[in-house]
C-alpha cells in the first residue's frame, strides 16, 4: 500500500491535543493526486521512548508516489500480518484502544509486535465531523 500525506513529529504527553491539528491541517488539502478511494489512515511511523516522541502521518492511498507534491510525505507500508482492533467510541478516546493494546492485549495475546507500522483506518464507517463511527486500529504481530 502507498501511502501520502502529512508527516509530523509529536510527544507522547501531547499527541492526543495536537494529533486532531494535523488531521485538519490534511483535510485542508482536499483530494490528492493519484488518490485512491476515500479511506483515510493515521499511521505510527515511528517513535523514540528516549525523546517521549512519535512520527504520525495522516494520509491516503495513492497509486504511485509519481504525482505526490514534494512537499507531501510518502510511506509503502508492506504485506504484513496484524491483529486488528474496532475502536467505536468518539477519537479523541482512541489512546485508550492503543493503551488496550499495549498494556492488555500484547502482554497476554502470546504475539510479539512486530517492527511494522501500526495505523488506523478512517473509511466510510467513520464521521470526520462529529468525530463518530467505527475506526479501525491494525497492530503489527511477528508470525510465528
Amino acid at each position: 500500500m502507498l501511502l501520502a500525506g502529512l508527516r509530523l513529529m509529536h510527544t507522547f504527553a501531547g499527541g492526543a491535543e495536537t494529533t486532531p491539528a494535523q488531521w485538519a491541517e490534511f483535510r485542508e488539502l482536499g483530494r490528492l493526486p493519484g488518490q485512491q478511494g476515500t479511506t483515510a489512515y493515521g499511521v505510527i511511523c515511528s517513535g523514540s521512548p528516549e525523546t517521549q516522541t512519535f512520527e504520525y502521518m495522516t494520509g491516503v492511498e495513492v497509486a504511485s508516489f509519481d504525482t505526490v507534491p514534494p512537499s507531501l510525505g510518502r510511506m509503502r507500508i508492506h504485506p504484513q500480518r496484524y491483529a486488528v482492533f474496532e475502536h467505536r467510541a468518539h477519537v479523541s478516546t482512541i489512546w485508550t484502544t492503543w493503551k488496550g493494546i499495549w498494556h492488555e492485549w500484547l502482554p497476554r495475546s502470546g504475539h510479539e509486535g512486530e517492527n511494522a507500522p501500526d495505523f488506523e483506518v478512517y473509511d466510510e464507517r467513520f464521521d470526520p465531523t462529529t468525530g463518530t463511527g467505527e475506526i479501525e486500529v491494525w497492530f503489527p504481530v511477528k508470525v510465528p
